[in-house]
């Protein structure tokens, strides 16, 4: 078995929060793929990184990427992975999360964190939100405010230009979906900059 169908499968016995699940993984890696392509970066860190950026959050939820980060160096160290790009994947994971507001310091970690950004906006994105506040007994109300606080934010946090392309486009369904919901009759929409009409 290589490296990849190694990672891959544990990742899919790792991954079972409702939200970080395998089905993220392999979404932030075929975006991962794409970006990297268009920016000639190495596709095996991006895929492994991608792979394993999130397979300690059912471990450890506060601190997720350093039990990640233990994963993925015990990974590469029993497989084929190419050892002289261990330390670069591992670096990825190290940088990859919004909330920690780190920059990235090499164009693969640039990489990965426009994935995993991306998978948290447009249609999945909006999936993503209400199965977490769900989990979390949250009401509509409160589960809007997530919008204001992290997802309308993320249009303007992306490193690539493929990522900043898919992020418009995934920024543009979002304000649809509020403005839908604002003549639904759903109160308390979020209003910030991102809403204003410039952005439409």
């Amino acid at each position: 078995m290589g490296w990849q169908e190694t990672f891959e499968k544990i990742a899919s016995e790792l991954m079972k929060d409702p939200t970080h699940d395998f089905g993220h993984a392999q979404r932030v890696c075929a975006i991962s793929i794409r970006l990297a392509r268009e920016e000639h970066a190495d596709e095996d860190v991006v895929k492994a990184a991608a792979l394993l950026h999130d397979v300690g959050y059912s471990l450890d939820e506060k601190e997720h990427e350093g039990k990640s980060i233990e994963v993925a160096r015990s990974l590469i160290d029993m497989t084929d992975f190419p050892r002289e790009k261990k330390e670069k994947v591992l670096q990825c994971i190290r940088e990859h999360r919004f909330s920690k507001g780190g920059k990235a310091l090499s164009l693969e970690a640039e990489i990965l964190q426009d994935a995993d950004r991306l998978d948290a906006i447009g249609a999945v994105g909006i999936a993503r939100c209400f199965l977490c506040s769900g989990e979390h007994r949250k009401v509509l109300k409160e589960a809007l405010k997530h919008f204001d606080e992290k997802l309308l934010k993320l249009k303007d946090a992306m490193n690539t230009e493929g990522g900043k392309r898919m992020a418009e486009e995934r920024h543009r369904f979002m304000l649809d979906f509020l403005k839908e919901l604002e003549c639904e009759g759903v109160a308390s929409i979020p209003q910030t900059s991102a809403t204003e009409p410039s952005y439409r």
